[in-house]
Parts: C-alpha cells; sequence; structure tokens
C-alpha cells in the first residue's frame, strides 16, 4: 500500500526531530540543522471519540528523542518496543500515528561503530548524519518516514526490522558506507543489496541507485568501485539472503552503501555538508518514486555469495535512556582574538550530573569540517549547572568565518544543542 502521511502526522515529525551524534566534525550549517532539541513533553495518549475512533498509534517519540514501536495502547499509555528489544510502558512522549518508510542508520553503539576512515570519521556517525537528513526531507514532501535510531545508541538488526513491521512501513531502507578499499574509479560505487525473491525490493534498489549515482556523480574525486557494483542480491551459504537487514523484513527492503569510507578522497567528501546534503537528497528522491509511482530503477547485475559476520545482539545492547534527554547543550559561548590566537568562553547545561555520566568535553569545529581544539572535562559539574569553561590558544585559518561548538556525553557521544560563532 502506498499512503501519504497526514498533516497532523507532519505537525509531529517535524516537531520531534531528535539530535545525532557525530564523532567527527561537521560545518556549522549541517550540524546546526541536524542537532535540533527534541523538547521533554508530558502529554498522554490523545482523547477517543464515540463518533470517530482515533487512528492506532504505530511509534512513539520518548521524551529523550529515542524512537520506539508501540506494541499496543494501555489505560497508562502506550506500550513499546525499546532499542535492546525489551516491552516498557511509557506515559510522555509524542505519538506517531503512521509510518510509510523506515530509513536505518547503520551501525551505533561504542561497540558497532561500523568501519572507520583514514581521517577518523565512523561509519556509525555518517549514516545517522545522512539518515537524519533523508528523513526530514521525506517528511518536508508529505511522506511519513522515521529512523530506526536518533543518536548513538546500539539497536539490534532483529529489532530494526520489528520496529519496521510494527510500525506498518511499506518500504525499510538500510543506510551504509562501505568498507574496506576497492579499485579506483572515476564514478561512484554505489552498492544496493536487495531482497532475492521480491521485485518490490529490487525496483527500490533500482530507484535508490539511480538517485545516488547522479546525485554523487557531481563530485569530481577519485572513486573505489567493486567490479560487480550496481544493485544485486548478495547470498549467504545456505542460499538465504546474507544480510539480517535485507532477509528479515516481510516488506521491500534495501542496504545501500553509498560509497567506500576506506578511500580516503571519499572520506574527506563526506565530511562536508554539500556530501550530507546531496547522498540525503539521493535517497529521499529514490524513496519517493518508489512509493508514489509505478517507475523501475536501473542497475541490477549479478549477484555475489558472501557470509557476513554477526551483528550486535542483544546480549550486547546498552538500552538508551528513554525519559531524559541523551546529550548535554552548549547554551552560551565567546570568542576572542589576540595576536592571531583564538580563545573559547563555553557554557554548557549537561541533563547528568553523576561520577559515572555527565558532559565530558566540548570542541570547536571549523566551517570547514575540521576540529581545531578539543576540551576534555575530567568530571561531572553537577553542583553548577550550567557551568562553563575555557579553551585558548587555538590556531584557526583565515579561510575559516566561522565556528560550531558542541558538547560531548560520556556514555553517547557528541550531541545536544550547539553554539555558531563567527571568526572575528
Amino acid at each position: 500500500m502506498r499512503r501519504l502521511v497526514s498533516l497532523a502526522c507532519c505537525v509531529v515529525f517535524a516537531a520531534c526531530a531528535p539530535q545525532p551524534v557525530s564523532q567527527e566534525a561537521v560545518s556549522s550549517t549541517m550540524a546546526t540543522t541536524l542537532a535540533t532539541t527534541l523538547p521533554a513533553t508530558t502529554s498522554t495518549m490523545p482523547a477517543t471519540t464515540t463518533s470517530q475512533p482515533a487512528a492506532p498509534v504505530v511509534g512513539w517519540v520518548a521524551p529523550s528523542g529515542v524512537v520506539v514501536a508501540v506494541i499496543g495502547e494501555t489505560s497508562l499509555g502506550v506500550e513499546a518496543l525499546t532499542p535492546c528489544g525489551v516491552n516498557v510502558t511509557l506515559t510522555s512522549g509524542e505519538p506517531i500515528y503512521e509510518v510509510d518508510v523506515v530509513i536505518d542508520p547503520g551501525h551505533g553503539g561504542p561497540i558497532d561503530t561500523g568501519a572507520v576512515a583514514p581521517t577518523g570519521l565512523m561509519e556509525k556517525d555518517l549514516n545517522l548524519r545522512v539518515s537524519l537528513a533523508a528523513r526530514d526531507l521525506l517528511t518536508a514532501r508529505g511522506v511519513a518516514a522515521v529512523v530506526t535510531r536518533t543518536g548513538d545508541y546500539p539497536i539490534p538488526i532483529r529489532t530494526r526490522v520489528e520496529y519496521a513491521h510494527l510500525m506498518g512501513a511499506d518500504a525499510l531502507v538500510s543506510v551504509h558506507h562501505n568498507a574496506p578499499v576497492a579499485p579506483a574509479s572515476e564514478i561512484p560505487g554505489v552498492e544496493i543489496f536487495v531482497q532475492q525473491d521480491s521485485s518490490e525490493s529490487q525496483r527500490l534498489g533500482g530507484l535508490v541507485y539511480d538517485t545516488a549515482m547522479t546525485a554523487l556523480g557531481q563530485f569530481d574525486i577519485d572513486w573505489d568501485r567493486s567490479p560487480d557494483a550496481g544493485v544485486l542480491t548478495v547470498i549467504n551459504s545456505d542460499g538465504d539472503d546474507a544480510y539480517g537487514m535485507v532477509r528479515r523484513p516481510e516488506i521491500p527492503s534495501v542496504l545501500v552503501e553509498l560509497g567506500f569510507i576506506a578511500n580516503r578522497a571519499e572520506a574527506e567528501l563526506y565530511q562536508t555538508p554539500e556530501y550530507v546534503a546531496s547522498a540525503a537528497q539521493a535517497l529521499a528522491d529514490g524513496i519517493y518514486q518508489f512509493l508514489n509511482s509505478d517507475m523501475t530503477g536501473t542497475g541490477l547485475v549479478e549477484g555475489r555469495v558472501f557470509n557476513p559476520g554477526p551483528g550486535v545482539g542483544r546480549a550486547d545492547c546498552i538500552e538508551p535512556d528513554l525519559e531524559r534527554d541523551l546529550y548535554p547543550d552548549v547554551v552560551d559561548a565567546e570568542v576572542s582574538s589576540e595576536a592571531g590566537m583564538f580563545d573559547f568562553r563555553v557554557t554548557i547545561s549537561s541533563p547528568y550530573d553523576s561520577a559515572s555520566r555527565y558532559a565530558d568535553a566540548f570542541r570547536v569545529v571549523g566551517d570547514d569540517g575540521i576540529v581545531y581544539g578539543v576540551r576534555e572535562l575530567t568530571h561531572h559539574h553537577g553542583y553548577e549547572q550550567p557551568f562553563t569553561r575555557e579553551l585558548e590558544g587555538l590556531e584557526i585559518p583565515g579561510e575559516v568565518t566561522e565556528v560550531t561548538i558542541e558538547a560531548r556525553d560520556s556514555t553517547y557521544g557528541w550531541g545536544g544543542a550547539v553554539a555558531t560563532l563567527p571568526i572575528p
């Protein structure tokens, strides 16, 4: 079934954009766009009427910004499935009434980082940034889109798929960036893995492949590309679809490898806001075409045989906090200069004040995507919230006109509200 989200649902999604986590630098523009803070709320289930029953709730945005799938409604609120696959009852948050597509940022959490680029960029963070941007683009076009994770926390493959099923999604798209390196190429090495027994999965894969190749082809860099790249099945030794994100779903599902993060040239591109915007637009365009047309794409090639290793299971899953903010916020920042060096005075508000969980750093990121300084915070500041600390003596090139200040949570990493400053 192909359906578009109602205006009411659009309002809910637009208001509930959670903040992403990044381990690498991002430009001030994209950091501000993707670090929207979800406000805490005490709303409960909407009242029903006898004349017109309310639409069933299929998902829930917890006060912390974590999205969960709803199993059923109770007199207290909703029974929901957490990222680690635990059933809980939630009484506050924002309901989700309809989902057309689930976008899955691959990997996540301290164990499952995904591939790591020569620049230090982690795949889990790049996947999240692109997925959040694609979600926002689809929402703006009237498509009800959610992401499986909204921050840097683990979520097993089984739970990701269960989310899509419980929410009644029409499609599931898992976003990745490949490794190791492949042969050099003049064109992007986009690979899209599709379900062997689903023509709709193959149609979705073909449409996303076409939009991704067009969008990424605008960048003039030294790409990597496998000889058999394209839209293909990957089968394990048992003859099944090899990847759980393709094998487990009962709906059309694809796993998208947008490129090779192990290739330094690509990794440097991935750190720019231009890439994030282009990759997100490609995903949004391909998904929109799949949901709203009978178009078919191209790129289908002969499949390969491969046996991937297991992902993070529920036994290794670290449950994110559902009730409180995951990240500290930068609430104020000042910059001064003397003799060509720059000093920063930063004020941070942290939702935690314990020795085991606190804001443990902030950093200065240039609009060129480079981190120019990190101030480590070695203890919690529970008795001075918000608190102010300084980072002095940074050397910043003259071509950098703006910087972004980001804060880090000791458990969940970089995220929360940021501050953007012009360089004097």
